[in-house]
């Protein structure tokens, strides 16, 4: 009976999340909430949650701006502590490691105290999250620095919201 309950709430939580309105009230808390937080111990990296079960996450990160395999890391929930960190797709490529296993640690640890799905930090500052939607591209930018442009293209159309911040507004 237990694990029916688990499971019945673990689907109405994930139901939940599918569908979820995501109005501008949630934008202005998040945008004031981390208007000026630093990032910049994660610059030139990006992570984020590729899967997740009941006890285990798997967290793809790499080099932000470069075009290198991902690492594919998988962390045990009920032991706060990574158990794998996949790199075939760098042998594959014939590529050598460019993260060390320390920085894959800390940017699952960094990522995982915010509980965003995705964070990456290019070379110049500016921050890539999504702290809505799993397996969704970066919902904010947040420039380093205002610039007054209204549309920014970074891979995906970014329409400024306020200030230095701009929403996804590819979909």
């Amino acid at each position: 009976m237990l694990r029916f309950t688990l499971i019945l709430l673990l689907f109405m939580n994930l139901s939940s999340c599918v569908n979820k309105v995501i109005t501008n009230d949630d934008i202005d808390k998040f945008i004031s909430k981390y208007k000026n937080e630093n990032f910049e111990n994660l610059k030139g990296i990006f992570i984020s949650i590729r899967s997740f079960g009941f006890n285990e996450i798997v967290y793809v990160v790499h080099e932000l701006g470069d075009n290198k395999p991902p690492y594919f890391v998988e962390f045990n929930i009920a032991t706060q502590s990574i158990t794998k960190i996949n790199k075939n797709l760098l042998e594959k490529d014939s590529i050598s490691d460019y993260l060390t296993q320390k920085e894959i640690t800390y940017a699952v640890h960094y990522i995982r105290k915010y509980h965003f799905f995705l964070l990456g930090i290019d070379s110049v500052g500016n921050v890539f999250i999504n702290p809505f939607v799993a397996n969704e591209p970066a919902f904010f930018l947040r420039l380093k620095a205002e610039t007054g442009v209204k549309i920014i293209r970074k891979g995906y159309v970014y329409e400024l919201y306020k200030d230095n911040w701009y929403l996804n507004r590819t979909k």
